[in-house]
């Protein structure tokens, strides 16, 4: 319970022009995702991967399929600046690096993977195997 509140009064309410993640209310209590989220719907024959991913280009993401796994990668490089015309920054909020999540989702038919991405949203169809045992029912003595 004491990570609920903050043990010095000033934290509580931070300045507006703090720096650095440590200022901010919210990330201070909730935290903020490291990852992009991810919806995984059974359709039928296939899944359907939503996976938001705001602020990403189609050219900083990688999916890959192997030994069984769906992995999505993406990376987002900061942009260096080095003169200021325009004033001098108070608090930058730009996040960026790499990211990295991976799903066993088993055999599938990985010639038909397929996937758009528009307006910040990825969206993979995977279509299961049709070789796939559908299992059986083990007799117990």
């Amino acid at each position: 319970m004491n990570t609920l509140f903050p043990k010095k009064h000033d934290d509580f309410f931070p300045s507006l022009f703090g720096s650095g993640l440590e200022s901010d209310f919210f990330n201070k209590f909730f935290g903020e995702p490291t990852y992009p989220q991810v919806d995984i719907k059974e359709k039928g024959e296939q899944y359907e991967f939503t996976v938001d991913l705001p602020g990403f280009a189609k050219e900083d993401i990688e999916v890959e399929y192997r030994d069984g796994y769906l992995e999505i990668r993406g990376n987002k490089q900061q942009k260096q600046e080095t003169e200021e015309r325009d004033g001098r920054y108070i608090r930058k909020e730009r996040s960026y690096g790499a990211f990295k999540r991976s799903f066993y989702i088993g055999d599938i038919e990985e010639d038909n993977i397929s996937g758009s991405f528009k307006e910040g949203i990825l969206t993979l169809n995977v279509p299961k195997s049709s070789e796939r045992e559908r299992g059986r029912r083990i007799q117990i003595e």
